[in-house]
């Protein structure tokens, strides 16, 4: 078999399957992840404001955990390129190159193209690569890493040791392993005999970790990042979600539970020395993400970086026992085929194949530990990569809103500060303290990691706006229900009565408000179905004030407005002093039924005049009541917390 037509056909697997996957709705190139717009941002700040900061004049952050990343975000933000563009591009590009260099590992055997193979049907690798973050560019630099150890490369190891610190900082710690290496564990050549030392090749990568030491603490006033510190910081419940997301890749990645494999062979004593390399490397890398907690982006994404050394050391562990057992082969290719077969199964959306009935199974499966999935919200898989797609459509469409209807220099705060940071354009702040620090705290907090926050006093200190929920509420849910969210997923305390009071109290200061949202951030001009939850500041006075006029048996509900455009139902009630109430339909008649009189009004800026929202008529027999008018929020009900839309208007009908 020629084994060039085969890493042909790798690379056509891999670009076909990440254009498979990275999808929207509609058959569109999806956008980058959330967290990728957050390297755009800063960028832009600094190609444009000279200041690596996130919110332009304020102190400088780490907001984002790779310089070499922010660093090609710059060129495309000088360019005028994309920045979304160039990102997505080079990191399929770079998974692409890290088919080939995985490939060089054994170039003159057949059995040397399963780790290769395994990276093309990789849903994590093709998902990484269409990304937009530094995923893809990591596993490249980290496959030349231990290909450069191996042969004994003294220049490429150093160069590529440099690059990949500057990619990701914690990857110092592959360059730490890999100098153990060299010391106990050197490549033996054909002959058994030991390469020598890399020795000098170790000091460039030491002089580029100091240096970013010293650059981070001269602008940042810290000597880590936050991921660095994160991890030295032990904590058991952070450390068990990351052995619960270990565990989940292992299980539900398909490919992951050959891994068992090498690990085998290793206890055996029978795995091969590179192998044996790799796989020490691998594991070192996978330890630190549970230190930290896992990893919040789909596809397991935080191990993507040592994949290309999770599938080198399934390769050698094969490799070896066919050497030593060849009557092994058809075993060994059908755990192959199940593991290609079942990486495929995890990009594909769950649905029945033809005749098998395998979607309710493929859900459960693709369905986390509750601890991952009250940490990050998100399911294994192509649903979890659809899941974030789908949130990052959402996003960038109220990015554009909060751009075109939210004048500087208004202040939002959010859970989601990514898109929202780089389509608005305005001063956003991290309410959980990745890009911008919270709760008083003077240092970041990592992206990963599932950490809490005091959210008490993270809506004290909220902004003129903040997005609390992407989207509407789902049927059948109040606005009080996304309380209880909140406390559940990201509160120090958690979901108890005293922290919800405690939470409602910190909540008094703003309203709830729906507002239009675009459908799609590159038309602007058409609007989605379902309006967005925002909540603002009850002293910018920006709600819309009602009134009602009387004219004989006709009322008419006016409304003024001076603020950006929002959507409410409206409810008319009639309350007797004996507290019976009736309501008005649609269609004029007044029941006892929990109705709506108007349901998703589009209240816009009224100028000098009111808008008429409403006219009608008072039933001769229920004169002598009062007339209440009240906006809400579209499918809530008027009398929960958080429903209504400014202040009622009413006035009382003559006998």
């Amino acid at each position: 078999m020629n084994r060039t037509a085969v890493i042909l056909f790798a690379l056509a697997i891999l670009l076909a399957h990440a254009f498979a996957i990275h999808q929207t709705a509609d058959g569109s190139y999806a956008a980058p992840y959330d967290v990728a717009h957050a390297c755009y941002r800063i960028a832009r700040n600094l190609v444009r404001g000279g200041s690596f900061a996130w919110n332009g004049g304020g102190p400088p952050y780490e907001s984002y955990p790779s310089p070499s990343w922010v660093l090609v975000s710059c060129v495309a933000e000088r360019l005028y390129i994309g920045p979304n563009v160039l990102t997505q591009a080079l990191g399929t590009i770079c998974a692409l190159l890290g088919v080939i260099v995985v490939a060089q590992f054994s170039s003159n055997r057949i059995g040397g193209l399963i780790a290769p193979l395994l990276l093309a049907f990789s849903g994590a690798v093709a998902a990484a690569g269409g990304s937009g973050t530094e995923a893809g560019l990591t596993m490249l630099l980290v496959a030349a890493l231990a290909l450069s150890f191996e042969r004994g490369k003294r220049g490429v190891f150093a160069t590529v040791s440099v690059l990949l610190i500057w990619t990701r900082p914690e990857a110092a710690l592959l360059v730490a392993v890999a100098f153990a290496l060299d010391l106990l564990d050197r490549p033996r050549d054909v002959l058994g005999a030991r390469r020598g030392p890399l020795g000098r090749a170790f000091v460039a990568p030491l002089v580029a970790w100091l240096l970013l030491l010293l650059l981070r603490r001269s602008a940042t006033g810290f000597w880590l990042s936050p991921l660095e510190h994160g991890a030295l910081h032990v904590d058991r419940e952070r450390f068990s979600l990351g052995l619960d997301y270990l565990e989940g890749f292992f299980l539900c990645s398909g490919s992951g539970i050959l891994v068992a494999l090498p690990v085998l062979a290793l206890l055996l004593r029978h795995l091969t020395g590179t192998g044996r390399r790799v796989l020490v490397l691998a594991l070192s890398w996978s330890l630190l993400v549970a230190l930290e907690g896992g990893d919040p982006l789909p596809f397991w994404n935080g191990l993507v970086p040592v994949l290309p050394l999770l599938f080198l050391a399934i390769q050698e562990s094969i490799t070896g026992w066919l050497d030593r057992r060849p009557q092994t082969s058809v075993a060994f290719l059908g755990l192959l085929i199940l593991g290609f077969g079942s990486s495929l199964l995890v990009s594909r959306t769950p649905t029945d194949i033809g005749p098998f009935r395998i979607e309710a199974w493929h859900r459960a499966w693709m369905q986390p530990k509750k601890s991952l999935l009250r940490a990050y919200s998100r399911s294994f898989g192509r649903l979890g990569l659809m899941e974030e797609i789908r949130e990052v459509e959402r996003l960038r469409s109220l990015g554009v809103y909060l751009r075109d209807r939210i004048a500087a220099p208004a202040k939002i705060s959010t859970f989601w500060p990514g898109a929202i940071g780089y389509l608005s354009r305005l001063e956003v702040h991290d309410m959980l303290g990745r890009v911008t620090p919270t709760g008083g705290e003077d240092r970041l907090r990592p992206w990963s990691g599932g950490r809490r926050v005091d959210l008490v006093q993270a809506f004290r200190d909220g902004g003129d706006y903040v997005v609390p929920i992407l989207g509407s509420l789902r049927e059948g849910t109040a606005p009080a229900d996304l309380l209880h969210t909140w406390l559940d997923r990201y509160d120090v305390v958690g979901d108890q009565n005293e922290r919800l009071l405690e939470l409602l109290r910190s909540l008094s200061g703003y309203e709830l408000l729906a507002v239009p949202v675009p459908i799609d951030s590159k038309d602007p001009r058409v609007t989605a179905t379902n309006p967005f939850l925002i909540m603002r500041d009850r002293a910018l006075q920006q709600a819309p004030r009602l009134s009602v006029r009387l004219m004989g048996d006709t009322f008419r509900v006016l409304v003024h407005h001076e603020s950006n455009q929002q959507v409410a139902d409206l409810t008319v009630s009639l309350r007797a002093e004996d507290g019976t109430t009736w309501r008005m339909r649609p269609t004029g008649e007044f029941v006892h039924e929990q109705v709506v009189a108007r349901a998703g009004i589009l209240i816009y800026s009224s100028g000098s005049r009111p808008i008429r929202l409403l006219e009608g008529h008072i039933p001769p027999e229920l004169h002598g009541v009062r007339l209440v008018a009240q906006l809400h929020n579209p499918g809530t009900n008027v009398d929960v917390p958080l429903a209504a839309v400014g202040a009622p208007a009413s006035v009382d009908l003559p006998h």
